[in-house]
């Protein structure tokens, strides 16, 4: 899968708009249609595949499903379940029969795959890279490159741009590794109650509650 530019011309004059720290108008273009999309959505749930590729290492691959409404949601990956209520994130493991309590902030060096459907609202200077073919699927290429300090180089945002949906995030870092965000079922407007934003502890008879919030330390 190859990424490349629809002619030189374009692409040496978005070169020039990009070293001068300035989105441009094509990558903004998309991005303002991926978000209307998004944002028209009530609830989100997905199901996704994250590979992560190191430098002389075998890809490591996993699968999860994420639910989104609002500022919450919940994210089975990786043996564990995880619940944000927009304030107070859960992290349960239910192999160890624990589950770890803090406040919710979202991380500035780690996309999420809740994430992944409004990490380009800020903090990003955007380029168009042109299409890429998968299949009989053309995807448009966004480049995302973090306006502030990270220890990621940039992002690269995969686009349908037949329904401007998000098809993969792929987050490149400097030592060399990608982290891979693929989509592979998207259904809106699923009637998510509140509460499923929540771990219960009833029904949860033994398990370990590890308390990290800032009203817990108050005490």
């Amino acid at each position: 899968m190859g990424f490349f530019t629809t002619s030189i011309a374009l692409a040496q004059t978005q070169e020039v708009i990009f070293n001068k720290g300035q989105s441009d108008a094509k990558s903004q273009e998309i991005l303002k249609k991926v978000s209307k999309l998004y944002q028209g959505y009530k609830t989100i749930t997905a199901s996704f595949t994250i590979t992560t590729s190191a430098v002389n290492k075998k890809p490591l691959v996993s699968k999860g499903t994420v639910w989104i409404k609002g500022n919450k949601f919940k994210l089975n990956y990786a043996n564990q379940e995880i619940y944000c209520n927009g304030s107070t994130i859960w992290t349960y493991n239910p192999d160890d029969q624990e589950v770890t309590l803090e406040d919710y902030k979202k991380r500035d060096n780690n996309i999420t795959p809740n994430e992944i459907f409004t990490v380009y609202h800020k903090g990003y200077k955007s380029k168009y890279e042109g299409p890429t073919t998968e299949g009989n699927r053309v995807h448009d290429v966004i480049r995302l490159v973090p306006k502030k300090k990270a220890n990621y180089a940039y992002l690269k945002l995969e686009i349908d741009n037949s329904n401007y949906k998000i098809n993969k995030v792929i987050q490149h870092y400097k030592n060399g590794t990608e982290v891979s965000i693929e989509l592979n079922k998207l259904t809106p407007n699923a009637a998510l109650k509140d509460d499923f934003f929540q771990w219960i502890e009833a029904g949860h008879d033994g398990v370990t509650v590890v308390d990290l919030t800032k009203s817990k330390k108050k005490k």
